[in-house]
C-alpha cells in the first residue's frame, strides 16, 4: 500500500474508531504489509531539550497514536539512515540482533527497517496478557501503543562467542533510549518496562524462535 492509498484509509475514520491509524490502514490484509509514511528528519526540538525533558510517565490520554509518530518511532529505533544500509542504533559488527514490534489495541505489527515498512502479526489486543508478564504494570495495559524491543543474541554468536548476549543487550540499550529522546520531540510520554518475562512474552506475541522480549515501552499522548 503507498503512502497515499494509507492515508485515505486514515481519512475513512481511523481515530473515530478509536484505534490507531496504522492499525485501520492494515485491517484489510492481515498478512500484508504497509509502507509507513517517511520519518522526518528535521525537528523542531533540540537534542539538549529533549534529554532534559525526558521523564518515566505511567498514564496516558485515551488518544490513539497517529501513524505518522508509530513510524517516527520505530525508525528511530532502527531506521535505516545510510546508503550503505548502516540503522540508527549502534549494533556489533552492524549485524542487528533487534526486532522491533509495536502492539495497539487492534493487533501486533512488527517493523521492517528495509523500506521503511510494516506487516501485521496479529489482529488482536495482546496487551492485557503481556500485563500479566511485566509483573501487572498498569501502563502495559493502559496506554494506546506498546513498542516491544525484542533480540537474538544467536546472531552474534558466530563473531563474538560469549559476548553476544551482552552486545544484545547493549544495543537494545541503544535503540531504546533513541525512542525515547523521540517520544520527546513528538509530544509524547513513554515509561521502559524492563520488568518483563521475555520468554513467555515472546511466545504470547508469536516471535521467530531465538527472539525474546527484552523491553517494553508503553506510549501516548500526556494526561
Amino acid at each position: 500500500m503507498k503512502r497515499r492509498e494509507l492515508l485515505v484509509a486514515l481519512a475513512a475514520g481511523a481515530l473515530a474508531e478509536g484505534s490507531t491509524g496504522l492499525a485501520q490502514a492494515s485491517q484489510a490484509k492481515f498478512t500484508g504489509q504497509i509502507d509507513l509514511p517517511k520519518p522526518n528528519l528535521k525537528g523542531t526540538m533540540s537534542l539538549e531539550e529533549a534529554v532534559e525533558k525526558r521523564r518515566s510517565v505511567r498514564r496516558f490520554a485515551p488518544k490513539p497514536l497517529p501513524v505518522e509518530a508509530i513510524g517516527q518511532l520505530l525508525w528511530a529505533g532502527q531506521g535505516i539512515t545510510s546508503s550503505d544500509g548502516k540503522r540508527a542504533a549502534p549494533a556489533a559488527g552492524a549485524l542487528y540482533a533487534l526486532e522491533l514490534y509495536m502492539v495497539t489495541p487492534t493487533e501486533v505489527m512488527h517493523y521492517l527497517p528495509d523500506g521503511h515498512r510494516a506487516e501485521t502479526r496479529a489482529i488482536h489486543d495482546l496487551r492485557p496478557e503481556l500485563r500479566a508478564l511485566a509483573v501487572n504494570q498498569a501502563s502495559v495495559e493502559a496506554a494506546p501503543a506498546l513498542l516491544v524491543v525484542a533480540a537474538d543474541p544467536s546472531r552474534l554468536s558466530a563473531r563474538y562467542g560469549g559476548r553476544a548476549n551482552l552486545y544484545a543487550d547493549l544495543e537494545v540499550g541503544h535503540a531504546t533510549q533513541n525512542m525515547l529522546l523521540q517520544v520527546v520531540t513528538l509530544g509524547l510520554v513513554a515509561v521502559p518496562v524492563g520488568a518483563v518475562d521475555g520468554t513467555p512474552a515472546a511466545r504470547k506475541l508469536g516471535l521467530p524462535h531465538g527472539q525474546t522480549v527484552v523491553y517494553l515501552i508503553p506510549v501516548g499522548f500526556p494526561v
